[in-house]
């Protein structure tokens, strides 16, 4: 063998040499891409199911707060919940009034001293299927789980809503879970890896009565502070409240209101009724504040309270029976037909404290529960 062909050998065995040190760094290489890759994966996974959880408690506290719904916790036309029916709203079918007249969870001692768990008992929850697009259940016969169909490779994230006591009246717990993926089970991992992420609020209701007032009528200048406890415009920006404007008679923007479940209405400016539509005098209190002076030309016997910022001009037509179970307030002075008559009612006016208003989150209430 000449010196070339060594020289040749040696060269080769350093090519060898190098192509597998060059094999071993692209081998390390693809580890460590790999490696990032899952790594974003997870990130990935935990940061749908946290912004999940969020848009869930968002979403339950607005629901809290809003009117009637159907099985798809879309808006719809209110029923009485009678003969074991499920309720309109949201609260009447996720929550139950206690023996102390609040709003409890399902399974809380106040509650389950007072009533059965509601007829849709089921937990609520929703699946985005699409940008803007979400799929959701308030019931048994919901579609939370349907989701759409998706594309390969496609995440649907999705949130369930489920409320414990936090201790005192009037205050609930809302825990919001968040998965990165549709699912049965988000604990359910043979499917593939999955994230989840649940965060609780503290909410306490914001009553619509602060303090019941102790007669029928209450007149005179600072009433409405003295029955409601705060400001008017503070009043009027909470979020369980309905704004109408008439510009004349109420009768038909009253009752639409009511339809949709709403049962506490600001009317900005005067309003005029002639009428109270039939969902009014269905023995469910009624809140009824007018900016303004209200002109009552309606007979029938509903029950609530009542509020006219310049006062109240109540006189029906001759020979009608006409009462309010409840309180009329006014900031001006009352003047009805003595055919009116004014009942105090201690229970209507506690039915509408303890459970009428907005749920409210109270600061620094937010809690990472997973």
């Amino acid at each position: 063998m000449t010196r070339r062909n060594e020289r040749g050998l040696g060269t080769l065995a350093m090519c060898m040499v190098l192509l597998g040190v060059l094999a071993l760094g692209a081998a390390w290489a693809a580890r460590q891409l790999a490696t990032a890759q899952r790594v974003a994966a997870n990130d990935l996974r935990a940061a749908t199911a946290s912004e999940g959880a969020e848009s869930g408690m968002a979403w339950a506290v607005a629901m809290l707060n809003g009117g009637a719904i159907d099985e798809a916790c879309r808006p719809a036309t209110a029923r009485p919940a009678v003969d074991g029916a499920t309720s309109s709203d949201f609260r009447g079918r996720f929550l139950l009034i206690g023996a102390d007249g609040y709003y409890h969870a399902p399974g809380s001692p106040p509650a389950a001293a007072a009533a059965p768990a509601p007829a849709a008992s089921t937990t609520p929850a929703c699946t985005n299927s699409g940008p803007l697009r979400w799929s959701c259940r308030c019931g048994v016969s919901g579609n939370a789980d349907a989701g759409g169909p998706r594309a390969d490779g496609e995440a649907q994230p999705q949130f369930s809503i489920r409320f414990a006591d936090a201790g005192g009246p009037g205050q609930l717990k809302l825990i919001a879970r968040g998965c990165s993926d549709r699912r049965a089970d988000c604990d359910d991992v043979s499917n593939g890896p999955i994230g989840v992420a649940e965060s609780a609020q503290h909410l306490a209701l914001l009553s619509a009565l602060r303090v019941p007032p102790p007669s029928a009528l209450v007149e005179g200048p600072g009433s409405f502070l003295r029955v409601f406890g705060y400001p008017p415009g503070r009043y009027r920006d909470q979020p369980a409240i309905t704004r109408l404007r008439c510009g004349g008679d109420c009768d038909g923007s009253l009752a639409q209101a009511l339809a949709r479940g709403r049962r506490l209405i600001w009317i900005d400016g005067d309003a005029h009724l002639s009428q109270w539509p039939a969902s009014a005098l269905d023995g469910t209190p009624l809140v009824l504040i007018v900016d303004g002076r209200l002109d009552l030309a309606a007979p029938g016997h509903p029950q609530g309270v009542l509020y006219a910022r310049d006062g109240v001009d109540w006189h029906p037509p001759a020979g009608m029976p006409t009462s309010l179970r409840g309180a009329v307030v006014s900031d001006a002075r009352v003047d009805k037909a003595g055919s009116v008559e004014l009942i105090h009612d201690a229970a209507v006016l506690y039915r509408i404290h303890r459970q009428m208003g907005s749920f409210v989150p109270v600061p620094g209430g937010w809690t990472p529960t997973r």
